[in-house]
Formats: C-alpha cells, structure tokens, sequence
C-alpha cells in the first residue's frame, strides 16, 4: 500500500488513493486531476512554444482582444500562465509594440498524441491541470491541429525597463512574440489512428465526415480547415498556439543608444548601419520597417525606425515638413500618444504638398482633423477628444469596425462629456455632426455589439431631447422613437419590440 500511495500521491505514505469517477468514452477510469504529482516538472524555459488548448472561449475571446491593440505580457511559470491584462496603456494603445497582420501559410493537419505524464508535460505543458489526473488514471488522448497563419510582435524584444511604470505588469516573465492561428481538437482515444492522412475530428471534410467524434477539447473548427482556403475561413483562426520570449532585464539599448551623441560606435549600437549594404538601402529599409510597424498600431516603434533613418539621412529626416517621410512621422506620432506633435508636423507637410483646391488652410485644417479621428491616441484636447470618439462611433455604426459593449459605453461617456464643446463656425462640421448625429451613432454601435437594450435605452435618451425637444405627448413621443429605432437599428427591432 505505501508503494502504490508512493505513485499515486508523491513522497511518503500519507496520500490518499483517489477514487475511480465515471468510465469515460475511452473505457479508460475517470481518476482526476488529484493523481498527478508531477506538476512541478514544468520548466517553462524548456516550454515556449505552448499550446493554449486548455482556455475556454471567454478566455480566447479577452486574449484575442488583448492581441488586437497590444503586445500579450505574461506570468509563466511552472505549468501555470496567466495573461496580465492590466499590463498596458489603455491611453496609448500598442505602446509596447503590436502584431503585425496575419502571415498565412497552405498549412496541413498536424497530430500529437498523449500516453503517459512524461509526454503531457513535453507536449502540453499548459494542460497539466486539467488533463494530468486522467493521465495518470491510464486515459490516452489525441490532438489534431490546424496552423493556417501567424501573426508576430513588432518588437523583438520587451525590456523590464520598459514596463517597470505600470503596477498591473508586476511579475511579468513574458511576452508573446508569436501567435499561431488555426483550429484543434483532442479527445480521449483507446488507441492512436495510425494512419498519416485519417482524421477523428472531420478535418478536411466539412465536419461531416463519418469517423469523426466529438472532441474534449477544441478551438476553431477542423471541419472548416481546407489548406489553400483556410485564410478565407474565420472557423479557422482561432489562436491555438504561442511563442513565446522572455522578458529581457534593463533598458533596451537601442532607445539608450539613441540618445547618445552621433558617432559609429552609437550608430552601429543602435543597428542603424549595415556595412554589406548601401546607405539608401538601409534607409529606405528603415522606412517601410516604420511604415510596417504603423499599420501595426505600433507608435513607438515607427518611431524609432524613423529616428534611425534620420541618422541615415542627416538632410533629409523625418522631421522636415518638406520630405514626405514626414507624414509617417506625424502619423506615428498621433499613434504613439503625442497628437498636438502629430498635428503639427501633419499640418508643414500638407502645406507643403497639398495640391489645389485642397491646399486652402481651411481644407488643411479639415485634412488634419480627419488624421486625428482616425490616429490619435493618449491625452488629447476636448475637441479632438470628441472628433476621435466620433469617428470611432461613426464606423462602428457604417460596419467598417467593431467595438465591445464596454467600448460604446464608454464613447458614450465622453461625447456627453464634451457636449459643450463649441463649433468654430457654421462650417465647423466635425463637431456639429458629432453633437447632432450621435443619437444613431451611439445605439448603432451597441446593436453591432449584441446589446439591443442598451441600445434602444440610449436612443430613448438622444433622439427625444434633438428631435422632439418640444413635443408634450411622451407616448406619441416614444412610439415615434420606436419606429425611428427600428428602421435605423434592424437587427434590435424584433428583439426590443417584443419587450
């Protein structure tokens, strides 16, 4: 008995033997996770390329959020990770880098099996909680998986210094350089399929084919993953597996060599010169590596690229309104959380490149505050302020973006706290049409965003007071409301009415 509690419960004899749950599918016993003594032998140092099989779809849907604007910091150690969500600038999105778009490949089906504690730590490292027990109960499991693209960070490398400012990054050990997109399936098995090509879960065959069984376990949708065409197939984009990469101690020695006086020995620190290629090439380089890490959402890092190039190009930098690089500068600027700096540059380089009739300051003017709407990020006056969050509900409203309930809420909030902000003039339709129009804005938002009763509350709210401010029937009001509701917001007209 000491020897059997010896395997079952670890060191000495005091561990009990756990008891036998349902048979399972398998045939196997349904022993849990209290069996496994193992769960210590995860060495993530040894495991950074883990999959992410174990997270249920609350927690794809926060970390696909996450991803969509920032760079994914992580605590991750033992067979545990945890994904520090308050480790970012709500402000400043992207601040610590960003994801590039999705690479997509042709992809193939993959297959991984499981027989015994020492393979699940190897191969699934992240799953020693919830699978470990059945394991070591003698289940044996079988994973499928899909990988049709990856999206990498825009950063190489995160530094200790660079997160050192914000509480909610306390204990960081890392980020996620690398996500691979796709679909999977495991399941527990009797025996492993040998052949190379026969898939359990209906890959390949529309999830229809005949063989296929129903999986513990899943992201994505295997049935959906057809090689050559996985990329059109949302099914098949769901994250299944991370790379990732310690989080470096210090200060990042390119912002530090940077700042240092201009000499070979900085330039070359700072990995601004290649001696095996000519200068305009290293510049140009530069600049499409800022142009990449823009559309990224990465401020900064455009900007460093940016800084780089202005060393390569001492008379022609980035900080001249009068060499269109400049525009990519005010760009990163704007997206880096610095919009008076952003404007301004923005503003040279249209004075210096705007062609009739859109060269007039007005039309200058008018040019800027669209690039505000649509870049800016960080601290901002009211008036921009309110341009941005109108132009963020605008294509929320037209389908050309998404934004969660928590977001439309939120953009509520501050078109009615900049409410006051006055129009230059007649002509000042930025504003006017954000104070005027917000009233189908704002609940055409929540209506893409699945929430109709909020939706039909703040439209109550906004179209009363701007289009019926004098009429005294509150009903006939209302049912006004309602009909103005439905026909602007179709998909919350049946769901709303019928309360």
């Amino acid at each position: 008995m000491c020897l059997l509690s010896l395997t079952l419960a670890g060191p000495g004899c005091h561990g009990r033997i756990p008891k036998s749950g349902p048979t399972r599918e398998s045939g196997q016993s349904g022993l849990m996770n209290e069996t496994f003594a193992a769960k210590n032998a995860c060495n993530p140092e040894n495991h950074l390329r883990p999959f992410i099989i174990e997270w249920d779809a609350t927690d794809r849907s926060s970390f696909e959020a996450y991803a969509a604007s920032d760079v994914v910091v992580v605590r991750y150690e033992g067979c545990n990770m945890q994904i520090l969500e308050e480790c970012r600038n709500d402000s400043v999105r992207g601040e610590q880098g960003a994801y590039k778009p999705v690479e997509w490949t042709s992809g193939a089906l993959e297959k991984l099996n499981i027989s015994n504690q020492g393979e699940l730590v190897a191969k699934l490292p992240l799953s020693v909680g919830t699978l470990g027990g059945r394991v070591a109960g003698g289940e044996k499991f079988s994973m499928e998986y899909f990988v049709a693209g990856t999206r990498n960070s825009t950063r190489s490398a995160v530094y200790r210094e660079d997160i050192a400012g914000n509480p909610g990054c306390e204990g960081a050990t890392h980020f996620v350089y690398g996500i691979n997109l796709g679909a999977f399936a495991l399941g527990s098995v009797t025996e492993f399929v040998a052949e190379a090509s026969a898939s359990l879960y209906g890959f390949g065959a529309g999830g229809k084919n005949e063989r296929s069984r129903t999986a513990d376990k899943q992201g994505g949708d295997l049935g959906l993953c057809k090689g050559d065409s996985a990329k059109e197939v949302d099914g098949c984009k769901s994250p299944i597996r991370l790379t990732l990469r310690p989080i470096r101690e210090g200060a990042n020695p390119e912002k530090e060599a940077m700042k240092a006086p201009e000499s070979e020995e900085s330039l070359n620190a700072a990995g601004v010169i290649n001696a095996k290629m000519e200068m305009s090439e290293e510049a140009r380089s530069r600049v499409e590596a800022a142009q990449q890490k823009f559309t990224s959402r990465d401020g900064k890092g455009c900007l460093a690229e940016l800084d780089a190039y202005d060393k390569l190009e001492p008379k022609r930098k980035s900080t001249d309104g009068k060499n269109g690089v400049a525009q990519w500068r005010a760009w990163c600027l704007m997206v880096a959380g610095k919009c008076d700096a952003g404007k301004v540059l923005a503003r040279k380089v249209l004075e210096n490149f705007a062609q009739p009739p859109v060269n007039s300051p007005e039309q200058i003017d008018k040019s800027v505050e669209t690039m505000v709407g649509q870049h800016c990020q960080g601290k901002m006056s009211p008036r921009d302020e309110l341009i941005k969050v109108s132009t963020a509900l605008m294509m929320a409203n037209s389908g050309t973006t998404k934004l969660s309930a928590k977001e439309c809420e939120d953009s509520y909030k501050l078109l009615l706290k900049h409410k006051d902000v006055k129009p230059n003039d007649d002509e000042d339709h930025s504003i006017i049409n954000a104070q005027r129009d917000h009233y189908a804005w704002v609940p055409g938002c929540f209506s893409r965003a699945g929430d109709c009763d909020r939706a039909w509350v703040v439209f109550k709210e906004t179209f009363i007071p701007s289009r019926l401010p004098d009429m005294k029937d509150k009903a006939q009001a209302e049912q006004i409301a309602r009909s103005s509701f439905e026909s602007f917001n179709k998909k919350c007209a049946v769901k709303t009415a019928a309360k």
